[in-house]
């Protein structure tokens, strides 16, 4: 069995695009959560690297253990507030960034939360 493959023989990836294919509202949801996800990859990573535990990170954030959990989860939106907060506690600053389409190419231009 290769290493993406469910028990069932379907890695989580054909899985997806098979519904994505089948499903417009499958597709705006996976669109709509995709930067959510990337943080919550990012959060469980640099927490391991620190070897903090969910209710270490809300400790240093001053939150709860399932606000951590939700953040992790990459299903729910987080606010700027919380996001320059869960980046001082791992240690790190939030930045927020805005690119617009252009004929050039520029650098984003990036605000240190």
């Amino acid at each position: 069995m290769a290493k993406s493959d469910s028990p069932i023989g379907t890695s989580v990836e054909a899985h997806n695009e098979q519904r994505s294919a089948r499903s417009h509202k499958f597709r705006e949801t996976q669109e709509r959560l995709r930067p959510f996800e990337e943080i919550a990859r990012v959060v469980i990573m640099r927490r391991a690297e620190l070897g903090l535990t969910q209710q270490e990170l809300a400790e240093r954030m001053s939150t709860t253990k399932s606000v951590v959990s939700r953040i992790e989860s990459g299903q729910h939106r987080s606010g700027t507030d919380t996001l320059r907060r869960l980046a001082q506690a791992l240690d790190g600053h939030a930045v927020i960034g805005f690119e617009f389409d252009s004929a050039q190419p520029t650098t984003p231009d990036l605000v240190r939360l």
